[in-house]
């Protein structure tokens, strides 16, 4: 009888223990990271320079500057540097793992909600814009994943 508890109280203990590893980690995989934690750092683009019309973006992890952009001016033979911020202090509205949509700029009804979803090593770009806060066009793109560095970029003078 002594050895029939023993053996309860051990299957219990070990059963307590194994529950708790399995509850452990379920709580660390519940937790997403957003979109701009995920993929902060990434560079992605659209065009070649050697086309005419070459777009680089960089996802950043801060919400105060989500993104940076470099566009290419084939007469310079440069790229022009816009950061988002450069349109007023941009409004995170939605932030998961592999969306995030931004509203860019100024709080009265002209503005733009930009929405960024990221599949493998493809990024679509979504920019609705609106004037009184009336829809009046909207534009998709499609950037490529890659491992350009773009702080070697030739820059436009100012």
């Amino acid at each position: 009888m002594k050895s029939h508890i023993l053996k309860l109280k051990a299957f219990a203990l070990v059963a307590l223990i194994t529950f708790s590893f399995i509850a452990c980690s379920e709580d660390d995989e519940g937790e997403d990271k957003s979109f701009l934690e995920t993929h902060g750092g990434s560079v992605w683009k659209l065009g070649e320079p050697e086309d005419g019309f070459s777009v680089y973006a960089q996802i950043n992890s801060t919400v105060s500057n989500p993104f940076e952009i470099w566009i290419y001016n084939e007469s310079g033979d440069c790229y022009i540097y816009e950061s988002i911020t450069d349109e007023g202090a941009p409004e995170v509205l939605e932030n998961r793992e592999n969306k995030v949509e931004i509203r860019i700029g100024d709080k009265t009804g002209d503005y733009g909600i930009l929405t960024m979803t990221i599949s493998g090593d493809v990024l679509r770009v979504e920019l609705d814009s609106y004037e009184d806060g009336v829809l009046v066009d909207d534009e998709k793109f499609i950037l490529q994943r890659t491992s350009d560095n773009v702080d070697s970029l030739e820059l436009c003078a100012s």
